[in-house]
Order: C-alpha cells, then sequence, then structure tokens
C-alpha cells in the first residue's frame, strides 16, 4: 500500500497520487454542463457550417450561410458531424464535445511527456497545472479548431520524446501522420508548431543525423496523402460550382497571412501582454521561473533546457508573424506549463511549506473551475436565451400553422439564431447599412425596403434594439422577445441583441 500524503503538494504529484485522479478531474471540469452556455462569438461558424453540410448533405465544401468558406481544413467540422451523427442531435455540447475531447488529450499527453523528461511526479505536476489553467480550460469548452491544433502539436511533441531513439518506418509514419490531422483541424501551423518545439532536441548532439534515414521520407508520404486528401476529394466530388480551392486558402491562411497579413495585424509586443494573460493563474510562478532562469541554466538538465528552448523559440515564431491574435498563443502554452513546474518542483521541494502551498493553490483553483464553468456558468444562462426562445417561437408559430408551413425573413439578428431555429442556409437575411445604434425607422424601411409589403406566412427575427420600429412596420402581428437569463435578471442586465420574433396573429 502506498503511503498517504503528507502535504497537498504530495496528494497532487507525490508517490500516492495515481494518474487516473487527474484525468476524471480533468473529465469532471471539461465535460460537466458543456452544453451549458450559449453560443460565443465564434462558435457561430461551426455551428452554422455543420449544420450546413446536414442540409445540403454535403460534407466536403462548407459554408457559412450561403458564402463559399473554405477558410479552414475541414476536419474540425467532420469530427463535430460524427458526434452528431452518432447522437442524433446537434447542439451546443455536441458542437464542443471534440474541443473538450482534445483538451483531455493535451492533459494526457502533458503528463505523459513530463513524465519521459523527467518522472511521474513531474508529469503529474505538469498535468494539473496546465488543467488549471483558466484559458487552457475556456477554449477546451469552446466549439473552434484551437483546442484540437493545441492537443494535436502537443500529442506529437509527446510521440516524438517517447519514440526519438527509434528509427522505424511505423514511428515516423506515426508521427507525421498526427502533424496531417493537426493541420487539417486549423492549417499548417499543427505541423510547424511541433517541428519548432522539437528542433532543439534535435540539434543537440546532433540527434537528427540518425533520422535521416530512407524511412524517414518513407514515413511522409502517408501523411501527406491523409493531408492532400479531403482538398483533393473536394476539387472533384459533388458541387461544381463552389468558388474556393481549399489549398489555396491553406497557403493564403498560413504562409501569406504570416508574411503578407491581411488582418489582424495586432502589434509586435502582442505576446507579451497575451502570454502572462493566458497563462494564469500560473504567471505567478512562471515569471519568477524567467527571472531565475540565468542564475539556474548551468546547473538545468538538457530536458530542463530544451523545455526553455521550446518556449522561446515558439514565442518568436508567434511574435514573428505579421498576423497576430490574443489566442493565436494557446498551442504555446503547454511548453510554458512545462517550464514553469520544472522551476516549481524545484522551489516546492525545498520546503515543505512551499510545497503545502503549491498544492492548496492548484486544489483551489480547481475547485474554482468547477464552481465557475459547470455551476455558475450554466446558472448564468439557464431559464432564458435563444435556446428558451426557440422553443417559445415554435410552440407559438405551431398554434397556427405546421412549423415546416411558415417562412423565415432574418432582419438582422445574431448570427446564431439560425443554429437555435434550425433554419435552412438559404434563409433570408437582410443586414442594416451603416451603425446599428444609428439607425431609425426610416433607415430601416430605406434598408428593408419588403417592410412595406407584409406576407402573412412570414415570420420575421430581428433584435430587441430594432423592436419598437419593426412593430410598426408590422402591426398586425404579435412580437416575442428572448426571455432574459437568469444571470440577466440578477444583474438587470438589458441586452440589445437579445433576439425577437414577429409572428403574425392569424394567416
Amino acid at each position: 500500500m502506498s503511503a498517504k500524503p503528507s502535504n497537498w503538494g504530495e496528494f497532487f504529484w507525490g508517490p500516492s497520487m495515481r494518474s487516473s485522479y487527474l484525468f476524471i478531474a480533468a473529465a469532471v471540469l471539461l465535460l460537466s454542463m458543456l452544453g451549458g452556455r450559449e453560443l460565443w462569438t465564434q462558435e457561430h461558424r461551426w455551428a452554422d457550417i455543420v449544420s450546413g453540410m446536414f442540409f445540403r448533405r454535403d460534407f466536403l465544401h462548407p459554408y457559412l450561410g450561403t458564402n463559399d468558406y473554405y477558410d479552414k481544413p475541414l476536419l474540425s467540422y467532420w469530427l463535430i458531424a460524427a458526434v452528431s451523427a452518432l447522437t442524433r442531435q446537434l447542439n451546443t455540447w455536441v458542437l464542443r464535445l471534440p474541443s473538450a475531447l482534445a483538451g483531455l488529450l493535451a492533459v494526457w499527453s502533458i503528463t505523459r511527456l513530463g513524465q519521459r523528461l523527467h518522472n511521474k511526479h513531474f508529469g503529474l505536476l505538469c498535468g494539473w497545472l496546465l488543467l488549471t489553467t483558466f484559458f487552457f480550460v475556456f477554449w477546451a469548452r469552446v466549439s473552434s479548431a484551437d483546442m484540437l491544433n493545441l492537443a494535436g502539436s502537443l500529442l506529437a511533441v509527446t510521440w516524438y520524446f517517447e519514440k526519438r531513439e527509434q528509427t522505424g518506418l511505423v514511428n515516423y509514419a506515426a508521427f507525421f501522420t498526427i502533424l496531417a490531422l493537426t493541420s487539417l483541424c486549423k492549417g499548417l501551423v499543427g505541423a510547424v508548431v511541433p517541428v519548432l518545439a522539437i528542433l532543439p532536441d534535435l540539434l543537440h548532439q546532433q540527434r537528427f543525423k540518425q533520422h535521416l534515414n530512407p524511412r524517414l521520407f518513407l514515413g511522409l508520404i502517408p501523411a501527406v496523402l491523409i493531408y492532400i486528401f479531403p482538398f483533393w476529394a473536394s476539387a472533384h466530388f459533388g458541387n461544381t460550382g463552389y468558388g474556393q480551392n481549399g489549398l489555396y486558402l491553406a497557403y493564403r491562411e498560413n504562409v501569406m497571412r504570416y508574411f503578407q497579413p491581411f488582418d489582424h495585424k495586432d502589434p509586435i509586443y502582442t505576446y507579451f501582454l497575451y502570454l502572462p494573460i493566458y497563462l494564469l493563474p500560473w504567471t505567478l510562478f512562471f515569471i519568477p521561473a524567467l527571472v531565475s532562469m540565468r542564475r539556474r541554466w548551468s546547473d538545468l538538465s538538457w530536458n530542463s533546457k530544451w523545455m526553455v528552448w521550446s518556449t522561446l523559440i515558439l514565442f518568436v515564431f508567434f511574435s514573428a508573424s505579421g498576423s497576430r491574435r490574443s489566442y493565436y498563443i494557446l498551442p504555446m502554452l503547454p511548453f510554458a506549463i512545462l517550464m514553469t513546474a520544472d522551476w516549481l518542483q524545484q522551489w516546492s521541494q525545498a520546503d515543505v511549506k512551499r510545497s503545502r502551498l503549491t498544492g492548496k493553490l492548484i486544489g483551489s483553483v480547481f475547485m474554482l473551475f468547477v464552481l465557475c464553468f459547470t455551476v455558475l456558468q450554466p446558472w448564468y444562462y439557464s431559464n432564458g436565451g435563444n435556446s428558451v426562445f426557440a422553443a417559445q417561437l415554435r410552440a407559438e408559430a405551431t398554434k397556427i400553422k405546421p412549423w415546416e408551413a411558415w417562412e423565415f425573413v432574418l432582419l438582422d439578428p445574431e448570427s446564431k439564431i439560425t443554429f437555435y431555429l434550425q433554419l435552412p442556409p438559404e434563409v433570408k437575411y437582410l443586414d442594416v447599412k451603416g451603425d446599428r445604434n444609428q439607425q431609425t425607422l426610416l433607415s430601416l424601411l430605406q434598408t428593408w425596403p419588403l417592410m412595406k409589403t407584409q406576407n402573412k406566412n412570414i415570420i420575421y427575427i430581428s433584435r430587441l434594439r430594432y423592436a419598437s420600429w419593426v412593430q410598426q412596420m408590422l402591426p398586425d402581428y404579435q412580437c416575442l422577445v428572448a426571455p432574459r437569463t437568469r444571470g440577466e435578471r440578477l444583474f438587470k442586465i438589458k441586452n440589445s441583441n437579445a433576439a425577437v420574433a414577429f409572428i403574425p396573429f392569424s394567416t
């Protein structure tokens, strides 16, 4: 029998701690109440694209609404579609499940990598630190390609360190396949990040020489075929009128954007600001680990030095890009966590009080995150919002005639409303001209001339900010407003972008 932990530090990464405890905790935090929050900003893209794939029965040509949208490769959409096909539903839980599972994979990978670099205790510490990093948990509970990119990149690096002394064909093929699949989620950055991360280790003692053999290049072949296949299939099957070339957009979104950015041109110091933010709350330990590096360098093992080199190289790579956004730095988080854990382990081992303090901090942050993400956040969004609005609208509309018999016109509502109402991609959408805050009844009538002729077979969907003017245009319609959520009622928040529907009293 293992000894009982003598302090909180030993409880999380000491001899008595099991990896299974960490993964159970990760599952609780990343999977519980996953669908409890409404769609958040960019999530509507994955919702629209995947629902459009099912409506069109076309999984090779992504559309955003009615517009061609091949800005991202297909795999992140296919993963959601696969979950939807298995569960026979498409809701916020289904949309976010691939990201949450990728988060679990990332926790496993960094734990395994830490174990390989030092020992089991270090691996567990790395796993707990990553799991209790706020923005890691946040993005693991968001429907996007970003957590898939992080998890795939980290898995590739873990695979390399597990197999770096092996030169077999299967080893190389598996490594390159991980790179290919990761690149099919967000883009070529999924291959660049792992290669840059392992580069210092390949150069150390000229380790790369043992890998320069024919099997390495043969192992590339299946990975290249896997990467090319979705683009080739999109170009040769199905919709012949699709106007975008996936491979060109992969080049445009990755290579061209890096050297000749066309958007997201944040200043070069962007990641000096956002890396400490994305590491919260463990910036508390990352900064002293960084500051003490010069003093400690000569005493560090090569594996410890690699953690520093990989973090530095990735930071320079992301900063050198002409296109910068806060969350682009996300794949770098695990490497900064490794570096932080390496310092933290030495610091806490020097004094049992430090170990106890570190353990208490990790436990407290974990419980705080469970409370925040699985209790407070779902409670805030409950009893109102778009999901309740969609159910109420369907109930009211079907009192007059079957839901399928209605037509819909969208008067500049939030894009996510089409997902909640399960409307087809071709539904008529009318935008506004100019600032939404400057609209008047006259400007809306000029922008939406069809409102001058009423059609009692149409339900109009808009925003609360336009409700009074649209009601004047449609005097014979009843207005249904999305109810405020519990959180909005508690804090007396009036959401001017809340959905409103205008239903004719009779047809």
